[in-house]
């Protein structure tokens, strides 16, 4: 487990877990809205009020405006609360496991693990999907859950090793994509020494795979000779490295200029994201890289961009 203060798990630990939100875990007798949830309603009626009015009142617009959602929103949470997000197929039903998930993750019993294992591939639904809506805003939740000392070191620990069992099930064993795997693209993913909690890693990996690309590296493949060495033996269109600390920005900036420096690479692309940058995305804008992304969402957008 990462050290929390330097890229630990996802999730800010200046605001706590929503509590009694059926997406997470069993819900409270407590029927009062979290500070969260009210946020989340008033934004809601925010962005709803103006089209509903302007729907019936023309002459009072000029056009749609399309606004963003109050800072205070954690898309990490709630990826669904974003456009493009709510746009992937199977988005709603992904979100009702993200209860029964969180709860095979941390319940003793073994056997939730294998049961929900089985009914997310009964399910067919697409692993970008999965990852997306059901595997990260859970990763987060784990995450803030420990960041807030609502739970112990041991329980987290289990949990993100049953999450990412299930990520590399389920990724390793589906077929379907929806991208022609003749013209896939390739990934060469990578992580620093300090990014000990991987699960992101195998995340993004699902949903580059069922985007119908070829995955290489991933959490294994540290910033070493082993990267460079596959660098030089094969192409690829995206490297993808994930950062586990702030302060390995640094040792981040140098692979990358080393890697740029290999003129026989031609036009790949580089991405960093990872715990480091989803702390302090600012420390990594300015080391080279194509993107810095600061969510498995992000890092899809790019990647339905290239694959265009």
């Amino acid at each position: 487990m990462a050290d929390r203060k330097n890229g630990g798990p996802p999730g800010r630990a200046d605001e706590p877990p929503s509590k009694g939100d059926g997406r997470y875990g069993p819900s409270k007798s407590d029927t009062r809205l979290t500070s969260l949830e009210q946020r989340i309603l008033e934004s809601a009626i925010r962005g709803a009020v103006p089209r509903l009015v302007g729907a019936s009142h023309t002459d009072l617009t000029t056009g749609p405006r399309v606004g963003e959602m109050p800072p205070e929103i954690d898309f990490h949470l709630h990826p669904e609360l974003d456009p493009k997000a709510r746009e992937l197929p199977g988005t709603d039903k992904a979100i009702t496991y993200r209860s029964a998930l969180t709860e095979a993750l941390v319940q003793a019993d073994p056997r939730g693990h294998r049961e929900m294992i089985e009914e997310l591939q009964r399910s067919d639904l697409p692993m970008h999907t999965l990852a997306i809506q059901l595997f990260s805003p859970v990763a987060a939740h784990l995450g803030r859950l420990w960041c807030n000392d609502e739970t112990d070191f041991i329980q987290v620990a289990v949990a993100s090793t049953r999450l990412g069992m299930i990520v590399n099930h389920l990724s390793q064993n589906r077929s379907q994509t929806i991208r022609d795997r003749q013209k896939a693209r390739r990934v060469l993913l990578a992580r620093t020494q300090g990014a000990l909690h991987t699960i992101g890693v195998s995340i993004v990996a699902s949903c580059f795979r069922d985007m119908g690309w070829d995955v290489d590296g991933g959490a294994d493949l540290e910033l070493n000779d082993n990267l460079y060495m596959r660098l030089s033996n094969s192409s690829y269109s995206l490297l993808g490295i994930s950062v586990g600390r702030v302060d390995e920005v640094d040792e981040c900036a140098a692979a990358i200029r080393r890697v740029q420096s290999r003129r026989g690479l031609g036009p790949m692309k580089i991405a960093v994201g990872g715990p480091a940058v989803m702390k302090d995305p600012h420390a990594f804008g300015n080391i080279g890289a194509d993107m810095v992304a600061k969510s498995a969402l992000e890092v899809m957008h790019l990647a339905d961009r290239m694959g265009a």
